[in-house]
């Protein structure tokens, strides 16, 4: 080989080789790239592809409920403390597959949670997942219970009930929504104009603070209209309502109420509701005489989804002592008389030991139409009652979710750090110190406020606040932290005094011939950064230290009682200035119609 072929070998073997590292640079540069773009997010539903025509329903057409097989209790409580997976809400698609939603114990003065599970074949259930928790210092910030799911536009909404009344046994409540791409979530909450941060209602409890207000949501789609029914329990009755909006992505901003959709009788509980597409109706289960040994699922009806009336009972089969149930359904709140549908409700024996001992069992049903008046329904009929049901604590028991041991983190602003730490949580909601730090992950919150490393918050030399969420496997949970200038800033470090007072609500219009009282509240918050709401109510804000008075513009068309009721006189306008404690006020205008 003479010189000049050599030459042009070396070349061209230096060129191969530039060529070449080159391609393993790109490819070494851009495989993140690629796999991030190509990552996948939560797999979709199965849902169904064979709704049935639109029919008329027809009012003498009416269903039968009657259990079509043993119950299956896919949750027992512990021997030794209290414990439960009370109001299901199920959901099943085209595949087989099926989700189910439970209130379960909370944890840290949290009461209440919410739970999912899974089933591969729609009958065994598994995998179960703490799902959604409240926000600290928030509007939830106590608990998130009675779970009601709907899916629609590439989202699993679930509504659920919360109060800010730590006392008095869960009154006063509102309605939320959180929704997730994913049925086990991460969650983001409705914040009152857009998803994500502190939660605010879709439903706000406005009438007698001592009544449990407004929650257990139950959710039903038909001709692309949302419907929503929900409790609302007040001096003047236990009644279901009815709000309806769009599907659009913003759907609670445009809730429009509907009115009553049936008054519940007999000890009712919360009402799920389904559409019945053979019949064109919709069909609502709730649990009747409950907790009691006489209890059953009594069966409503409605043409129009928005007035309900009974038209059926079922007893026989069931487990007595039973409450607080829900109906498997489609995505959108649809079933079929061809599809497995069955019932999930929580029961007990009765015994006065086993109160807040509840089990879940799940039993199918089937549903038969008929024409005519609508059957009897039989005084005599009896459930079962299930003894033994209790189970010992398991010696290894899986995870289902974690928590921090503090949901609000304070630290003075001249302090270099504080500290976190977390526990995970048994199906029996047993705690079990999280130690392995390592791999905890933190993230969302304020990276100018603070820095986080291993169980330690760094400062950063401000004050202000952020939330955290933290991150352990597949589990998830939140804190708050805040960074103060003094430590008589901390939440109930030293005698408070008012900052801010506002209008819960700003305007009111009311009827003189409706018998509901609506109620006047304020939005105080304090010099240590606590707050509540105040109405001459002594167990949230002291009525003693902080009374709050109102003073009306015209009494000949409203008056005041001293928690703040409305009773209207005469139609026209009044303006009620609202004072706490003799120093911050607000206005706000009531209009009074025929």
């Amino acid at each position: 080989m003479g010189k000049h072929a050599e030459k042009q070998k070396s070349i061209l073997t230096r060129n191969a080789l530039r060529r070449a590292f080159c391609l393993v640079l790109c490819i070494a540069l851009c495989l993140p790239l690629l796999f991030s773009g190509c990552r996948k997010g939560p797999k979709p539903p199965a849902l169904f592809t064979d709704t049935l025509p639109a029919i008329d329903p027809d009012p003498d057409t009416h269903v039968r409920v009657t259990a079509a097989g043993e119950p299956n209790i896919i949750y027992a409580p512990p021997v030794d403390a209290a414990g439960y997976r009370y109001g299901p809400t199920i959901m099943y698609y085209a595949d087989g597959t099926c989700d189910a939603w439970f209130s379960t114990n909370g944890y840290g003065g949290e009461w209440d949670w919410l739970s999912v599970k899974h089933s591969v074949d729609g009958v065994n259930f598994s995998g179960e997942k703490v799902t959604l928790v409240p926000c600290a210092d928030s509007m939830d910030k106590f608990s998130c219970c009675d779970p009601g799911a709907v899916y629609f536009g590439g989202y699993y909404y679930l509504g659920y009930t919360s109060t800010i009344v730590s006392t008095n046994g869960g009154v006063n409540n509102n309605v939320f929504v959180a929704r997730s791409k994913s049925a086990d979530g991460p969650y983001e909450k409705w914040n009152g104009s857009g998803w994500g941060g502190d939660p605010a209602p879709i439903i706000y409890y406005d009438e007698y603070d001592l009544s449990y207000g407004a929650g257990e949501p139950s959710f039903v789609i038909v001709d692309d209209v949302l419907y929503m029914y929900y409790t609302w329990i007040c001096p003047e009755g236990n009644f279901v309502y009815v709000s309806t909006s769009d599907t659009a992505e913003d759907w609670p901003a445009r809730l429009e109420f509907r009115g009553q959709a049936y008054e519940k009788i007999n000890s009712q509980d919360s009402c799920d509701v389904a559409y019945l597409e053979d019949a064109g109706k919709f069909i609502g289960f709730c649990t009747q005489h409950r907790f009691s040994a006489q209890s059953g699922i009594a069966i409503l009806e409605s043409e129009d989804g928005l007035t309900f009336r009974q038209t059926g009972l079922l007893r026989t089969g069931l487990y007595q002592y039973c409450h607080n149930m829900g109906v498997a359904r489609r995505p959108d709140g649809h079933i079929q008389l061809k599809d497995p549908v069955f019932v999930g409700y929580a029961f007990s024996d009765g015994a006065e030991g086993n109160w807040g001992k509840w089990a879940t069992a799940f039993q199918p049903v089937k549903l038969e139409l008929y024409t005519g008046e609508p059957e009897a329904i039989d005084p005599n009929a009896r459930g079962v009652l299930k003894e033994g049901y209790l189970q010992e604590r398991e010696s290894d028991p899986p995870m289902i979710g974690i928590a921090p041991n503090v949901k609000i983190v304070e630290i003075q602003k001249n302090e270099d750090y504080g500290t976190v730490s977390f526990v995970w949580l048994d199906p029996m909601l047993g705690a079990h110190a999280l130690n392995d730090t390592k791999k905890i992950k933190y993230s969302g919150y304020d990276s100018s406020l603070i820095s986080i490393k291993g169980n330690r918050v760094y400062t950063k030399g401000k004050t202000g606040e952020t939330r955290v969420t933290v991150r352990y496997g597949n589990f998830e949970n939140e804190f708050k932290v805040y960074i103060r200038e003094t430590f008589s800033e901390f939440q109930g470090s030293s005698p408070r005094t008012v900052v801010e007072f506002t209008p819960v609500i700003a305007e009111y219009t009311l009827s003189l011939t409706d018998v509901h009282r609506q109620q006047i509240r304020g939005l105080v918050r304090f010099s240590d950064h606590s707050w509540g709401e105040a109405y001459n109510e002594g167990n949230m804000i002291s009525a003693r230290n902080f009374p709050v008075t109102y003073e009306v513009s015209d009494p000949s068309v409203i008056t005041l009682n001293q928690r703040g009721l409305i009773y209207p006189h005469a139609p026209g306008t009044a303006e009620v200035n609202v004072t706490i404690a003799g120093t911050h006020s607000f206005t706000v205008k009531v209009t009074v119609v025929e």
